[in-house]
């Protein structure tokens, strides 16, 4: 199969039958486009499909991108990502990208989602609470750290949790670069 061939037919597996709008007015730059994109750079490598739609989202996200971001949700549930998977991906980027770029992403996210009748908001994912966040964030480090992280937040001289929980960035940092 040459690539003008796989890119129609990983095209038509992301998002059904049609032409990208785009074929209408610029015909020439859709054309390379998918061929590139659905006809080599979906082949290259070792990623699965969902894997690539993942990075694909974040990507979107980060770069706000929204109109694109919201047609590739639609591919990302197409190649069998659950709506978990997409808002956990999503909610990744916020420590990165700042929460109102995460917001901007997770508004479009979610107007997919109503469209194809998802409901929201979708299971959550969590797995700490107030009283125990710092102590299982503490134990999570320590397994990816080891002690250096235990000794320089025993060097700590705050004595909030709460301003300690938030000041890991910077243990970590210091941690990490030090």
């Amino acid at each position: 199969m040459n690539r003008i061939e796989k890119s129609e037919e990983k095209f038509k597996q992301l998002f059904g039958e049609g032409v990208p709008g785009t074929h209408a007015t610029d015909p020439d730059f859709q054309d390379i486009l998918s061929y590139f994109i659905f006809g080599e750079v979906f082949y290259q490598g070792n990623l699965d499909d969902k894997q690539r739609e993942l990075i694909t989202l974040v990507v979107l996200a980060t770069n706000q991108t929204l109109p694109q971001l919201k047609t590739y949700v639609s591919a990302a549930l197409n190649v069998g990502l659950t709506p978990v998977e997409i808002k956990e991906a999503v909610y990744q980027c916020a420590p990165y990208i700042g929460f109102p770029k995460t917001l901007n992403a997770i508004n479009e996210v979610n107007e997919v989602f109503k469209a194809k009748n998802i409901a929201l908001p979708v299971e959550s994912q969590k797995t700490v609470d107030e009283d125990n966040r710092f102590q299982k964030g503490l134990a999570t480090q320590g397994e990816i750290f080891r002690d250096g992280i235990k000794k320089n937040v025993g060097e700590c001289s705050i004595k909030s949790k709460a301003y300690a929980g938030i000041s890991f960035c910077f243990l970590l940092r210091r941690f990490l670069y030090s």
